[in-house]
């Protein structure tokens, strides 16, 4: 199967796009794309009603009383379950919305050690190409109608200026990793049909 991401920090459009790139991809070459996301074993109808949660908000409030290792081994899991899930779709493209790599740049700033957290993704496939859309913090803030304790740092209250400052170190963390890993840097502020080419331009598939 070939995995291709899309990556960025909260706000930067993963979502928009990787729904985006499905759509063309299945019209341009024919092929069964599978957009993967964290949320998938919330919803497939095989651990429906099996897992503890039931909403982004209870998760969000698990989450806050975690450290950053339990934390991100408590996500880990969750996207690689949705990886597992996602074999069944038998698609040719697995479209991979922030992958484990946003859950690490947030868990950086929330101050947890960064080689334990890289060795902890192990376990997960390389991407065929990963795609970073960066965004400055105050704009991404401009786009978040409602804010998670997660992207704000666990502040109280959740404000927009709370999210720009957790957002300033999380920035860091996935820039260090975008270099050391080579990823496909692209501007978040694009138009989204210009960003959405730009994307379609560079996948060989």
């Amino acid at each position: 199967m070939k995995l291709i991401c899309v990556t960025g920090p909260d706000g930067s459009g993963k979502t928009t796009q990787i729904g985006r790139l499905a759509e063309r991809l299945e019209r341009r070459g024919k092929k069964k794309v599978a957009p993967v996301t964290i949320w998938d074993p919330l919803i497939d109808p095989q651990s429906k009603g099996r897992v503890p949660f039931e909403s982004p908000q209870q998760v969000d409030d698990y989450l806050s009383i975690l450290k950053p290792t339990s934390r991100a081994l408590f996500l880990y899991h969750c996207f690689h379950q949705a990886l597992e899930l996602s074999k069944r779709r038998a698609a040719d493209v697995y479209l991979l919305n922030a992958y484990w790599y946003k859950y690490y740049a947030c868990e950086v700033a929330h101050g947890g050690d960064p080689a334990t957290l890289q060795r902890l993704a192990e376990v997960f496939p390389e991407p065929a190409v990963t795609f970073h859309l960066r965004i400055e913090p105050a704009e991404a803030a401009k786009r978040k109608v409602r804010l998670s304790g997660y992207e704000t740092g666990f502040a109280s209250p959740r404000t927009k200026e709370a999210f720009v400052e957790f957002q300033h170190r999380a920035h860091r963390a996935m820039n260090d990793l975008a270099a050391q890993r080579g990823w496909v840097e692209l501007n978040g502020t694009e138009s989204i049909d210009a960003l959405t080419d730009t994307l379609l331009s560079k996948i060989e598939c």
